[in-house]
């Protein structure tokens, strides 16, 4: 997301429990730029401000923007498009494991391995359209399937050897915790060495709550809440049905064998978050296909909708039209659920409990960086009498 704002997730507790949970969030309502340009000014907008999940928020922008002008269906570029997704989804999830993992481990991040990720990811869209240019709306296939494939081998094995330290397809093999237990035993590799520490703590059902996976969304029923003149009723503050849901890999995963073994025990605990994170970092490449892609666009009136499934969860992009230029722009990203100020989150951190506050501030960081806001956070501890 833009990187001006964050949020502030104050903590009141007492004797080493968690008594409330305040969240706030400071960031700008970024969609506001948009109104009053056209659709091709506000597709050259999208990449210069959002730096996270930049692909999904310009395929949004993009299906948007197509089905507010009503423009045919383009099934062959959206395939394209939807791999450029799934590969975005691979680097964010490797990124962040690469980059937040080893301080949860009190090691230092690999940068290297890091640099090498952010250099293969570089290379994709060229070998699918035409000057890399995948989301405009005059955009051009122009793939170059075996460079392409060569690129997938090469960020397979950088992620099979830099996280799963060579072990990445019997963790993909997997399908009860018995199995994960047999493959943590000895294993020196990076994901091996974080769900270690999560049962040596026991923190497996860290942050366990009944908050639910996000349904699919009635698009027609979506539009009429996005259009709300009170943009904090959906849009800061999403709920659905009256109820508060996450959105997260762990949501979108949760049917796999493995996790469905996880849950009966942990819950939406950290234990099957960061499962679900490494399912989709080491399934992705395998298959470009372990993903829900984007749901079928609204559109009425001027009026385009659509929902697309981004690294951490549902993104959701609606615009009017009029006159051909932006009337009103709206987008709910998955922060917005997840740390929503009864959601998921703070239903986890309520559940916290330690000796001392610096153990809840431990607990607090994993859980946060479990659920993952995209955008800097501030963690306050507050002390009740």
């Amino acid at each position: 997301m833009t990187p001006a704002g964050e949020i502030t997730i104050e903590l009141n507790h007492r004797a080493g429990k968690v008594e409330a949970v305040e969240i706030a969030s400071t960031r700008p309502d970024a969609a506001r730029v948009f109104v009053g340009k056209t659709p091709e000014q506000v597709l050259s907008i999208v990449p210069l401000l959002f730096s996270l999940c930049g692909n999904a928020q310009a395929y949004a922008a993009l299906q948007a923007c197509r089905a507010a002008l009503r423009m045919p269906a383009e099934p062959e570029a959206d395939a394209a498009r939807e791999h450029l997704l799934q590969l975005e989804t691979v680097r964010e999830h490797a990124w962040r494991i690469l980059l937040d993992w080893p301080g949860l481990l009190d090691q230092q991040p690999d940068k290297t391995a890091v640099a090498a990720l952010l250099k293969i990811d570089r290379q994709f869209k060229s070998c699918l359209f035409q000057d890399g240019e995948a989301f405009k709306l005059d955009s051009q296939l122009q793939i170059d399937a075996p460079r392409s494939q060569g690129l997938l081998a090469e960020l397979t094995g950088l992620i099979d050897q830099v996280i799963f330290d060579g072990g990445l397809r019997g963790f993909l093999a997997m399908t009860n915790e018995m199995q994960l237990h047999d493959w943590l035993d000895g294993n020196k590799a990076l994901a091996a060495q974080l769900l270690n520490k999560l049962y040596q703590r026991e923190l497996h059902a860290l942050g366990n709550s009944n908050v639910a996976g996000l349904p699919n969304l009635d698009p027609a029923e979506l539009n009429r809440q996005m259009q709300s003149t009170d943009l904090s009723a959906f849009c800061r503050m999403p709920q659905w049905q009256g109820r508060c849901y996450e959105s997260t890999p762990l949501s979108r995963q949760q049917e796999s064998p493995l996790l469905t073994d996880l849950r009966s025990h942990y819950g939406n605990g950290l234990l099957p978050r960061f499962v679900a994170v490494l399912l989709e970092a080491a399934a992705i490449p395998q298959g470009i296909k372990s993903m829900v892609g984007t749901m079928p666009a609204y559109a009425a009136d001027g009026v385009g909708l659509v929902q697309v499934q981004a690294a951490r969860g549902l993104l959701i992009h609606r615009l009017e039209l009029r006159q051909g230029r932006v009337y009103d722009y709206r987008i709910v990203a998955p922060t917005e659920w997840n740390f929503h100020p009864n959601g998921v989150l703070a239903q986890g951190l309520k559940s916290l409990q330690a000796d001392d506050e610096e153990g809840l501030r431990r607990q607090a960081e994993w859980l946060i960086n479990a659920v993952d806001p995209c955008v800097q956070y501030r963690l306050v501890l507050t002390p009740e009498n």
